[in-house]
């Protein structure tokens, strides 16, 4: 028995849910009622057969937990779980900037979109069901109105396509040559006409910009990765200029080429909004969208941000069709931090809260055994373990507690029993190397992040020797660390247009004529280079710039995760998910980043960096020989985060061996 409690991995040291995806297992009955709730309020949005109408939405849903560990992640797993292909699922980590949030909402789904679909066994992202799914019913809309010759003859092939859109995925010479012939028409500009049409018989409206989505699906849905055709769909749809060679690529009109080269925060933001709102009326012809933002409480912590993810919400549900919006919560945050800074009529836009439950005496026995079992303990193990009267003393006062409450027990009881001298309370260390981790084994969290950059320039860096930290009115470079004598300059910029770059050159060098500076953007490893290999002109340009403080730093795979896991850190702590205060966080980051502080706040002409593609040719988060990648068991995260913590690792490749 002994041996048994020595394991070295605690079965309960893992309390917390932060990535909603990775939910598998739930206690029978533990909010049920909430998460019915839910899927009721989403079945509205699949009234009737495809293709619908477009749906207004209803108001955002708010999901209140009495205080941390009452399960909000874990209950958005359970709905992303139940709800399966029948919802395009997009997880909203919190945005930085209230003058961006937009285009945060934006680049995030983008980046959801690109997660694996869960249509059947075909493969693929989300936004390739979503596009295969648009256009199938698009071509039986044209073939019904007579775009086919013998469509009689193949009328009820024509239906199924109705009922199983994606199943064209499937290969074969029948699909094959139904893609075959939708690629065609969307290339024929007269047959695109008519489909534009189409759409907007069935009150699908796209502000003009039909044609331009369905050739821009289509660049998607029939290219491969890396094809300058999926590149440029997914720039179109981050709302970002497009180079002359992506536009012809997809054959859009010059017109439909709309996100402006220079433009403003307000303008990046309306073309983003439009965005989502064109995702979200073609959705009329697949599968509805869910908008889930959680970790809430980073917005109690900034009375702008607080103010403008009311606004956000309030035009979500006035503007965009076929979705619903959640937001989670715990109560304190909400009532003292930010319902104070919204105004009321955004306020109105939420229904009443959602209230998550406690877990009983019975449901906790269950899921204890559960986490025992996952070890492989034997059954006598397990019932000496959760003892009726050790887990009884839990509920002679209430009848329910929080689940973290319970799990905190349960492995102070283990370590008591099996090695009393083990640390009852993780360092910060630890938590931090096993966040770490976790963004190692997440693909979908190694992306390029204007929040975490941001989050970094205008947050961790407050109080480092003496730095002044404003935001700016500049265009481009919005952030500016001040001392006396000296300033550091940052822009946040993803993008990849030439102009776009010639202008942050240029912003650069005005700024540089004023005062003495360097001026930072960042670039991450799934970036295009920058400059590009045909900008001859604006290369010019930016090595200008270059000379009076421009400087284009790449960051690393291994920095990018730092940052990301550095900020998710910070999230989880504002949000009662870490053991230590927020503050106490916070000032251990600063310190665990005071290298990049010195690095960046630096006087001294530091080189560029040179842009090293990372070889993920044995990275575990890449298949290999085409096969999936490989999921972690419960069991095995559970022993991968130990391991981190009592080693101290960082390098994914070290844990895994």
């Amino acid at each position: 028995m002994s041996d048994v409690y020595s394991l070295s991995v605690n079965p309960f040291e893992d309390d917390a849910v932060e990535e909603p995806r990775s939910v598998t297992f739930s206690v029978e009955g533990l909010n049920t009622k909430p998460l019915n709730r839910l899927l009721e309020k989403f079945e509205r949005l699949k009234a009737g057969p495809l293709p619908r109408s477009p749906i207004p939405a209803s108001q955002a849903q708010l999901v209140v937990s009495p205080e941390p560990g009452f399960g909000k992640s874990h209950l958005l797993g359970r709905l992303f779980l139940k709800l399966g292909e029948e919802a395009t699922q997009i997880y909203l980590r919190p945005f930085q900037d209230h003058e961006r949030a937009w285009h945060s909402i934006l680049l995030t789904t983008v980046q959801e979109l690109g997660r694996p679909s869960q249509h059947g066994n075909y493969g693929g992202t989300q936004l390739e069901a979503f596009a295969m799914g648009v256009l199938v019913h698009v071509a039986v809309d044209f073939m019904e109105d007579g775009g086919l010759n013998n469509y009689a003859s193949v009328k009820e092939e024509v239906e199924y396509l109705r009922s199983h859109p994606l199943e064209v995925l499937k290969p074969g010479l029948p699909n094959k040559a139904l893609m075959d012939w939708l690629r065609a028409r969307l290339e024929n500009l007269g047959d695109l006409v008519r489909l534009a049409n189409l759409l907007n018989r069935r009150g699908i409206h796209l502000g003009g910009r039909e044609k331009a989505w369905l050739r821009v699906l289509g660049g998607y849905a029939f290219q491969k990765d890396g094809s300058i055709e999926r590149d440029a769909a997914l720039t179109w749809l981050r709302g970002e200029r497009l180079e002359d060679e992506q536009a012809e690529s997809l054959k859009l009109m010059p017109s439909d080429n709309d996100g402006a080269a220079e433009a403003s925060a307000t303008q990046i933001n309306q073309l983003s909004l439009a965005r989502l709102n064109g995702l979200c009326t073609l959705s009329s012809y697949y599968r509805p969208f869910l908008f889930c933002f959680d970790q809430t409480e980073v917005y109690g912590s900034d009375r702008a941000l607080a103010a403008e993810l009311g606004q956000c919400i309030w035009r979500l549900v006035a503007a965009l069709p076929n979705h619903q919006t959640i937001v989670t919560t715990n109560a304190t945050n909400w009532t003292a931090d930010i319902v104070p800074h919204m105004a009321p009529a955004n306020l109105a836009r939420f229904s009443p809260p959602l209230q998550l439950e406690g877990i009983n005496e019975e449901q906790a026995s269950e899921l204890l055994s559960e986490r025992l079992k996952e070890f492989q303990l034997p059954e006598t193990f397990i019932g000496n373990f959760i003892e009726p009267c050790w887990l009884a003393a839990h509920f002679d006062t209430q009848p329910t507690l929080s689940v973290r409450h319970l799990l905190r027990s349960a492995a102070e009881r283990f370590r008591k029993l099996g090695n009393p001298d083990l640390p009852t309370k993780a360092t910060i260390e630890a938590l931090f190397a096993t966040e770490l981790s976790r963004v190692h084994v997440t693909p979908a969290m190694q992306q390029y992040n204007q929040d975490s950059l941001m989050w970094f320039a205008q947050v961790l860096i407050q109080g480092f020797e003496g730095v002044e930290v404003t935001r700016t009115r500049h265009k481009y470079f919005s952030t500016r660390w001040a001392w006396n004598n000296w300033s550091v300059y940052f822009a946040f910029e993803g993008g990849h247009h030439n102009a776009t770059w010639r202008a942050i050159a240029n912003e650069a060098m005005k700024l540089a004529a004023i005062e003495k500076l360097i001026a930072i953007v960042f670039r991450t490893p799934d970036l295009k280079e920058i400059p590009g290999p045909r900008w001859a002109a604006v290369r010019q340009t930016i090595e200008q710039a270059r000379q009076k403080g421009l400087r284009i730093v790449s960051l690393r795979l291994e920095e990018v995760c730092a940052l990301h896991a550095a900020r998710e850190f910070y999230c989880n702590a504002l949000q009662g998910d870490v053991d230590y205060a927020p503050q106490d966080v916070l000032n251990w980051l600063r310190e665990k980043f005071v290298p990049w502080f010195n690095r960046f706040s630096s006087g001294e002409a530091e080189p560029e960096t040179p842009r090293v593609e990372p070889d993920r040719s044995d990275h575990p988060t890449k298949s290999t020989a085409g096969s999936a990648p490989k999921e972690l068991t419960t069991h095995q995260s559970t022993q991968l985060m130990q391991i981190v913590r009592e080693m101290m690792l960082v390098d994914v490749n070290v844990v895994l061996e």
